[in-house]
């Protein structure tokens, strides 16, 4: 990682030999109902696994549900049967004979820190590469996987058309249904990064992603930075996934929109985000992944308006409670039981 391409191709050759079926365990990856940003992080959390474990990684399709296809196959057809839910559950702790486990994200966390440690000895004991960091891990993973040719052509001219190059400093500021988990990042903390940022690296312009269209109202370029806004794009500041349930007509259009937005800043040559959103870790990890430069990626706590106001603690706290609660007790109105709903009409 970290710029040393020796070390990148090694775990590309790993990888490709696991991919193309060359060893008889596997591990599979049952979606959750999120947004792209977190189904793609799946798929990267499933590749980091098959690294770490000797698996391969087996995908249920080539859909992200409820979005669609934005990446080529990852292996060859799999056949699936019976009740995958049954299936054993990874554990990196452990050593498991089983021919195939399941990473189920509702179930298993394997993103906490405290993993980070066993998952690159592992990944070292698998591979013989001594990967120092997840983050460019991470990013060396979402690299490897291959956009379809029809998304990486549409990517590719929103890039020319908008002007986004390595002189560019991406910002991902999350807004939408991001309240439901969090407060969101003051713009003013945003905008404080941005300042520090070009004292330290003179960007030329600036890329803003962010699901409000009242954005450029918030953030603050600093003096002779071209602000980069898609001002074509259309924005809902809505939980998107929910809404793709109800109106599946726009999924080709939301899945390229979602997918741009990634690609668009993993194009940029540095980030501000913050750690709890998808896309920002996404293209923060591919750029450190490219590049190596560790000054550049600034993920923020996304907790940071919570953390300095008690009052604003309480009331997630309280919120996320209600929520937990209203899930045990109208467990057929989650966003998982109507995706399975959706999936069973389907067929």
């Amino acid at each position: 990682m970290n710029g040393n391409s020796d070390m990148t191709a090694r775990l590309a050759r790993k990888l490709d030999q696991l991919q193309a079926g060359g060893t008889d365990k596997q591990i599979l990856f049952l979606p959750v109902a999120c947004g792209l940003g977190g189904q793609v992080t799946g798929r990267v959390q499933t590749l980091t696994l098959a690294l770490a474990l000797g698996r391969k990684a087996v995908f249920i399709g080539v859909d992200d549900a409820p979005y669609g296809q934005t990446f080529e196959p990852m292996h060859l057809p799999v056949a699936l049967a019976g009740d995958l839910k049954a299936l054993p559950l990874v554990d990196v702790t452990a050593e498991q004979d089983d021919p195939i486990v399941c990473y189920d994200p509702a179930r298993v966390a394997v993103h906490a820190r405290s993993l980070d440690a066993i998952l690159l000895e592992r990944i070292h004991r698998e591979t013989g590469v001594l990967v120092p960091d997840r983050l460019a891990l991470e990013g060396f993973l979402f690299n490897w996987m291959k956009p379809t040719a029809a998304m990486r052509a549409y990517c590719e001219e929103q890039q020319q058309r908008l002007g986004i190059g390595h002189d560019t400093l991406g910002i991902h500021f999350r807004r939408g249904d991001k309240a439901v988990e969090t407060a969101f990042v003051p713009a003013a903390e945003f905008n404080r990064r941005i300042a520090a940022m070009h004292e330290r690296w003179p960007f030329t312009s600036l890329f803003l992603a962010s699901d409000s269209p009242d954005a450029p109202q918030e953030i603050v370029c600093p003096p002779g930075v071209k602000l980069i806004f898609d001002t074509e794009e259309q924005r809902y500041n809505n939980a998107n996934h929910k809404m793709l349930l109800e109106a599946p007509e726009l999924v080709d259009q939301e899945t390229r929109v979602a997918f741009k937005n990634i690609y668009l800043l993993s194009c940029c040559g540095g980030l501000i985000g913050q750690d709890n959103a998808h896309f920002a870790t996404l293209a923060g990890a591919s750029i450190l992944a490219r590049d190596g430069v560790e000054e550049r990626i600034e993920l923020i706590d996304g907790r940071i308006a919570e953390k300095s106001s008690p009052a604003l603690a309480r009331y997630f706290r309280i919120k996320k409670a209600l929520r937990a609660v209203a899930r045990r007790l109208l467990p057929f109105m989650t966003m998982s039981a109507r995706m399975e709903r959706s999936a069973k009409r389907g067929q």
